[in-house]
């Protein structure tokens, strides 16, 4: 009976215990709130606010972004993305902390941060939305909310020294925009880093809005003729990406190379003369291209041009066994879209499969081709289409060319004008209106009567043994890809 009432009594106390334990959790809103009282108070603590090294994707360069968060929801942004007007170099906007899955922090108007996210069709890897990680050292971590794949980038905001703003480059990053007027499609803007100190010359492609650079070359000589000339060169693939900092573009990973028995590493180059003084893209264009000035460091005096020039874009040759072709969706207009899809080969091709590039390509023993004595004979430069009749039949329809000059890896072209109009185009029997539709499709991609395409080297990673061209206008910025 005594055990009985002692083990009632311990009983009624363990009860009593976790009746205390109960009433001291604190009830979800006010921890949530708590929470986020906490990180508000984190975030508003630096007088100078926050630097953030925005690299939104491993393999994208970095933004140099300024933050200064405030009791009453708005943040101050500073940054050196261009673009909007400069709108990005300098906001006011509102966040929102919130603790819906986790403690989360939002950009929740517009500004540079959903910027980011836009870019390249909103598949950059840009976020404004953040997950709070938590604190290391003084400094705050947030993770990517929307990284599905993958470990979720994470972010460092680092309290700010009261110079950080000294730090912004946004000449340099909005002076930079100039190169990329003139754009190849698939091939990227490239540019030419001259080092006359070291008589070398580096080519590489650049991606403006994502910051990123590939390395694709490096010469002996400073002009495209030296270069030709010396033919001592080296294929490169290195990727890096980039930032402005204190008036120099900064590799996060310096490239190396080696050419003519020597060894180069470039890491930074310091960008201090702009001008647009450059050659124009397009011959006898009134338009001058960009030219930076400065030095790369360890390498001395260094000028960055926009270029067109590309080494391995000099192994497209004349090819005497087969035309040079592609599918006909790779054929671009100024805008990036294909013209299969929504342009002229659409609408006066709708049936075409593939187009083609007879480039000094020998049909039979004789090049030679006239409708009045071998209508079987393909002409030896002519370009046009591959295209099924209503029939279901495979059919050709091509437009002659001269080449009146093919000068390291440009070409330029003339549509034939012969007294027989007939003999302009091949085969002998395309309608007059397949020839007339022919011409408006070839006069939209070269120009009126023809025109000029550099050669520039597509790597296609997927099929390394695959050689692939594109074939670039920069007097309308119209592209199609070749396979050889």
């Amino acid at each position: 009976m005594n055990r009985l009432k002692g083990l009632y009594i311990i009983i009624i106390f363990l009860v009593a215990s976790c009746s205390d334990e109960i009433d001291k959790i604190t009830p979800p809103a006010e921890r949530s709130e708590g929470a986020i009282s906490d990180l508000q108070n984190e975030l508003t603590a630096p007088a100078n606010g926050w630097v953030l090294n925005y690299q939104p994707t491993p393999e994208s360069g970095i933004f140099y972004i300024l933050l200064d968060f405030e009791e009453d929801g708005t943040v101050h942004i500073e940054s050196d993305v261009p673009g909007d007007d400069d709108y990005f170099f300098d906001q006011t906007i509102a966040y929102r902390l919130d603790t819906k899955l986790s403690l989360e922090l939002i950009f929740e108007t517009y500004g540079v941060f959903h910027f980011l996210f836009e870019q390249n069709a909103s598949s950059f890897g840009a976020e404004f939305e953040f997950y709070y990680v938590g604190k290391e050292g003084n400094n705050l971590q947030f993770a990517s909310k929307s990284d599905n794949s993958g470990d979720a980038t994470v972010i460092s905001l680092v309290p700010a020294s009261a110079n950080a703003g000294d730090v912004f480059s946004r000449d340099l990053s909005e002076n930079m925009l100039a190169y990329d007027t003139i754009s190849s499609l698939f091939a990227g803007t490239t540019q030419q880093i001259a080092l006359s100190d070291q008589n070398v010359s580096v080519f590489w492609s650049v991606n403006l809005d994502q910051r990123s650079i590939n390395l694709r070359s490096a010469a002996v000589g400073l002009t495209n003729a030296e270069i030709v000339s010396n033919d001592n060169s080296v294929l490169l693939d290195q990727t890096s990406g980039y930032g402005f900092f204190d008036g120099k573009l900064v590799l996060s990973n310096p490239f190396s190379f080696s050419l003519a028995g020597k060894s180069y590493s470039f890491s930074e180059m310091s960008l201090t003369n702009f001008s647009e003084t450059g050659d124009p893209m397009c011959s006898g264009g009134a338009t001058m291209s960009p030219v930076y000035t400065g030095s790369a460091t360890g390498l001395g005096n260094a000028t960055m041009y926009k270029t067109l020039f590309d080494i391995k874009g000099l192994d497209f040759q004349p090819m005497e066994d087969s035309p040079y072709s592609v599918n006909v969706f790779f054929v671009a207009d100024a805008d990036g879209f294909s013209l299969s899809q929504s342009g002229s080969i659409n609408e006066y091709f709708p049936s075409a499969t593939g187009f083609a590039f007879n480039y000094g390509y020998l049909d039979s023993d004789s090049a030679y081709y006239s409708c009045s004595v071998d209508s079987l004979v393909q002409p030896e430069y002519a370009t046009g289409l591959y295209y099924e009749d209503d029939n279901g039949n495979s059919r050709i329809a091509l437009r002659k060319f001269d080449v009146l000059s093919a000068t390291e890896n440009k070409v330029e072209i003339q549509f034939t004008s012969n007294a027989d109009p007939a003999d302009d185009y091949y085969p002998c029997d395309l309608t007059t209106e397949e020839r007339d539709n022919l011409e408006s499709i070839t006069d939209e991609i070269f120009g009126t009567g023809g025109g000029e395409v550099y050669s520039l080297y597509y790597p296609v990673p997927s099929q390394p043994d695959l050689t692939v061209f594109s074939l670039y206008n920069p007097c309308n910025n119209y592209e199609f890809l070749l396979v050889q």
